[in-house]
């Protein structure tokens, strides 16, 4: 019957800093072929063009706090798994100082690149921050692949005080 098929659209919306999926589900009235005119009207380089919100990156702890030669280790995870493009789910992440940082070299950090992929987003890794100058420091990441070259990196910025 009609009432077994599941029909819905999920969006996401933002409400302040929290990320909220929005799903709405309908009930299906009728099925048949679906007509090919529907299919046309996605571009072919929707994978590309895609910018899913809820791509993003969890740290813990978000803002340290470090005196000088002291070392923070720094969980980082995703709360989403990254999209498969072309056959590749992994996404690389690095970071670089922030042009407003106060400070641009502050800091260091290890390692340079961290990658996630569907099979370990939600495993923390671990990114080791050392202050070596006094000044705050505000790191951005800089992501390539799996969906997240259009994320927002503003979002995901490391202050560290």
């Amino acid at each position: 019957t009609h009432d077994e098929i599941p029909l819905r659209t999920t969006k996401v919306v933002r409400q302040g800093w929290d990320m909220m999926r929005q799903t709405t589900t309908y009930r299906v009235v009728s099925i048949g072929e679906p007509d090919q005119r529907l299919f046309d009207n996605i571009p072919k380089n929707w994978a590309y063009d895609c910018n899913d919100t809820m791509l993003g990156i969890r740290y813990d702890p978000q803002m340290p706090t470090l005196k000088l030669n002291e070392n923070v280790t720094i969980q980082v995870w995703l709360p989403t798994p990254p999209h498969r493009i072309n056959h590749n789910d992994t996404v690389s992440i690095e970071w670089q100082p922030a042009s407003f940082s106060e400070c641009k070299d502050c800091v260091t950090w290890t390692p340079n690149r961290l990658s996630f992929n569907i099979g370990n987003f939600n495993q923390k890794q671990i990114l080791s921050v050392t202050r070596i100058k006094e000044g705050s420091a505000t790191l951005l990441p800089i992501f390539n692949g799996g969906g997240y070259d259009r994320a927002t990196v503003g979002a995901y910025q490391i202050y560290i005080s």
